[in-house]
């Protein structure tokens, strides 16, 4: 080695560069920032789970859940066992709503799809926000319809606050209904479904599968007829 270089200060030299180049090849290429609480709220604590109280969105049933949170984060969602839908029960569609969350292929932001093309195509949220206005400003007045599947509670004063700020008429649909069904069939001595798949997609399914379970179990020296 020369005066200028000597065998340790090159052998470090190499060293550094060697691990840089292996950094380098396993970065994803995104950047990511750790920001630590500055002021943690009071009922966070770290590997402690913190539970709410909320309602499934997954279909139109509406069970109650309660929804484990680890630091700010949905890990699992369970049956609220004081709700008069769900019984303390979920199911397996309201178990995988976490899914929505974190699954790879989950749509990660807004879609855009033209008239004429197959597929819907990504863009930014600024992108459809400035798409959906636009096409808002150029249509007749009177002529925008914002369709709704019949909100409740503070949901519906935002979607009609919506509607009304940007000079909507707003349609709530309910296909056949015009009343929310409620059905209460556990004390029936015969139940007969004409095609109606009532324990897995139509209505409750929930509601209905606890319901079905106390018409169909074996109670006062009898129980209950089911007819397909």
């Amino acid at each position: 080695m020369s005066d200028g270089m000597k065998r340790r200060t090159f052998l470090k030299v190499l060293g550094a560069s060697g691990a840089a180049t292996a950094t380098v090849g396993c970065s994803t290429g995104e950047v990511e920032k750790l920001i630590p609480y500055v002021v943690p709220p009071e009922e966070i604590v770290p590997g402690v789970p913190t539970w709410y109280t909320s309602t499934c969105r997954e279909c139109p049933a509406g069970c109650g859940v309660h929804v484990e949170t680890h630091e700010g984060r949905v890990t699992k969602l369970e049956g609220n066992p004081d709700h008069p839908i769900s019984h303390g029960n979920l199911c397996p569609r309201g178990q995988a709503a976490p899914q929505g969350l974190y699954h790879p292929d989950r749509f990660r932001g807004p879609q855009i799809m033209e008239f004429g093309e197959g597929q819907p195509r990504s863009t930014t949220w600024a992108q459809a926000e400035r798409s959906v206005a636009e096409a808002i400003r150029r249509a007749p007045r009177g002529s925008v319809v914002y369709l709704t599947p019949g909100y409740r509670g503070t949901m519906d004063r935002l979607a009609t606050d919506f509607a009304a700020a940007i000079g909507a008429r707003r349609v709530d649909w309910a296909p056949l209904e015009d009343t929310p069904r409620g059905l209460d069939f556990a004390d029936a001595d015969l139940l007969v479904s004409f095609g109606a798949d009532f324990l897995e997609t139509w209505g409750s399914p929930v509601d209905y599968a606890f319901q079905f379970a106390q018409q169909h179990g074996y109670r006062n020296g009898r129980r209950g007829r089911f007819v397909w």
